[in-house]
């Protein structure tokens, strides 16, 4: 026997439920990039219109939105930041790279040889504990005060980052491709592109875009400490003569920057590779 819905129950053909259309996700109203900068304007304003309640309140210690404004404009009509900025991004890009190739190489050997994942486990674990600026005093204890010095405490603070995120996503990687591949006598370069590549590329991926936004974080924090150029250098010496506004307008430039690179370089490789 076959059922009969009533029907009441039953769907019009070529008929569709009235409301808006689904979004990406199937649920809701699609958003607009209208409605995002919307929003995002939004919060801007709100966060500005709460800075400057705050500022009225703090005796003068903390500068004004139209201060900041002002240092802020300053700052980007002055050549001298340029240059240091790009000094900043140098450093950036070099500790990025160094510490990315470190922790993939680490992290593939500890994903794919338990005697190496058994003796770099405790390493990771203790490299993760250590608070980053515990690296930068080690390090220029040992190498003394200079660029190198400030770039090698950097890149050994987020190599183990790197590599726990790359050696976590190579053990979890599906292990019946590895039978294949050894069925099909993959040598090493073929299976390290067909079979590896393609299960790690997006932990890599995720590890490159939180490496990043440590490691401008911390060079600025390097700056600060050991270096007489750069952002940070000039956040310091803002600090040194208690002019708050450039230190703010100083920080705001370098965040938009790093912001505008991020979203540029890096989150194009969110996209799938072309088969």
């Amino acid at each position: 026997m076959t059922a009969v819905l009533p029907a009441r129950l039953r769907k019009p053909p070529g008929r569709r439920p009235a409301g808006p259309p689904p979004g990406p996700e199937g649920n809701g109203p699609r958003v607009t990039w209208l409605g995002r900068l919307a929003s995002g304007l939004t919060a801007a304003a709100l966060g500005v219109a709460a800075w400057q309640v705050l500022s009225l309140f703090s005796d003068g210690w903390m500068p004004g939105a139209g201060e900041v404004a002002a240092a802020t404009a300053d700052v980007l009509t002055d050549s001298g930041f340029y240059g240091d900025a790009w000094l900043s991004l140098r450093r950036v890009l070099t500790v990025l790279a160094a510490s990315v190739l470190a922790g993939l190489l680490i992290g593939i050997a500890a994903g794919l040889s338990r005697y190496a994942e058994a003796f770099l486990r405790p390493i990771l674990v203790i490299g993760l504990a250590i608070p980053d600026p515990v690296y930068i005093i080690l390090t220029i204890l040992i190498m003394g005060i200079s660029e190198t010095s400030g770039v090698v405490a950097l890149v050994v603070a987020i190599t183990p980052l790197v590599a726990n995120v790359v050696s976590g996503a190579v053990l979890a990687r599906d292990h019946s491709l590895d039978e294949m591949a050894r069925t099909y006598r993959l040598g090493p370069a073929a299976y390290a592109r067909h079979v590896l590549a393609a299960q790690v590329r997006p932990a890599v991926v995720g590890a490159l875009r939180t490496s990043f936004a440590f490691s401008w974080k911390l060079v600025v924090l390097m700056e600060t400490m050991t270096r007489p150029d750069g952002v940070g250098a000039r956040i310091y010496e803002a600090f040194r003569f208690l002019r708050p506004e450039d230190m703010i307008a100083c920080a705001l430039v370098f965040t938009v920057l790093m912001r505008v690179i991020e979203v540029l370089a890096l989150r194009r490789l969110d996209r799938p590779l072309p088969h």
